[in-house]
């Protein structure tokens, strides 16, 4: 698991610019503090129980979303009534997508009627924080959710192998044209597969992206600041009074092991 979602946070911050949410399906929403780990997306509480107002933006014009990795997916559209529907899984008559890996851990995110929504008052909301932070009142490691990316019906894909392979299945064939997952709507299902690392469906409206906010207190500085969560700043930590320091890690693959 932890080998998937290390796919999955790096390639979907470097084209997107934002972090996946883990696992896709979990309920994530703007103004919600919580822990990222190679676990998940835990919340704790949120911005309203700690008594921290904010404002929502305005949510942005709906998107669809459609990424393949450029290096080992390749999206084609498919017709059961072009072959054998045993091939495929998918009926007579309907429509689908064929998704075909030449790598593992390369993935495929297609999703409709996306909307981007941002906190409006984000830098009063880091004030705040940091006057919690500095009274011992905000915990180590909290993240908050800043922005978040939702929309639906989604479908994430990812391969586990160099020739994985899977059909998705749009329903009718009307549902080729125009926004293809949001025509079959809860109808969408994965057909025949293999290879797979990992597969989601999402048949309503879910957060896929978002960005969050997370207190830097480096050892070496006496004047903490919040950043983003996730981004390329390695910065150490004190831990205790010993002169221990941990450091953020930016890849999953990266954690120490015994026999290093």
């Amino acid at each position: 698991m932890t080998s998937l979602l290390s796919s999955l946070w790096h390639e979907t911050r470097g084209r997107f610019d934002r972090l996946p949410v883990w696992l896709p399906g979990a309920r994530m929403e703007l103004g919600d503090v919580g822990v990222f780990d190679d676990g998940g997306w835990v919340k704790h509480t949120t911005l309203d129980a700690l008594g921290i107002p904010f404002t929502p933006d305005l949510a942005g014009v709906p998107t669809g979303y459609d990424y393949a990795s450029q290096d080992g997916a390749q999206v084609s559209t498919w017709l059961a009534a072009d072959g054998d529907p045993t091939v495929s899984g998918i009926a007579q008559g309907n429509a689908g997508l064929r998704i075909r890996f030449s790598r593992a851990g390369a993935f495929v995110l297609k999703a409709d009627e996306v909307t981007v929504q941002s906190l409006a008052n984000l830098a009063e909301v880091d004030r705040r924080i940091l006057a919690r932070h500095r009274a011992g009142r905000w915990e180590r490691g909290w993240v908050l959710v800043s922005e978040v990316a939702r929309g639906g019906p989604a479908i994430t894909v990812v391969s586990g192998s160099s020739d994985g392979e899977a059909f998705v299945d749009l329903g009718v064939t009307a549902a080729v044209a125009g926004q293809p997952l949001a025509a079959a709507g809860a109808g969408i299902a994965l057909g025949t597969r293999r290879g797979l690392a990992g597969y989601f469906v999402s048949p309503t409206e879910t957060t896929l992206l978002w960005r969050g906010r997370c207190v830097r207190d480096p050892w070496w500085s006496s004047k903490a600041s919040m950043s983003d969560r996730g981004d390329q700043i390695h910065e150490e930590l004190p831990v205790d009074g010993r002169g221990l320091h941990v450091v953020e890690i930016e890849h999953l693959e990266d954690v120490p092991t015994d026999d290093r």
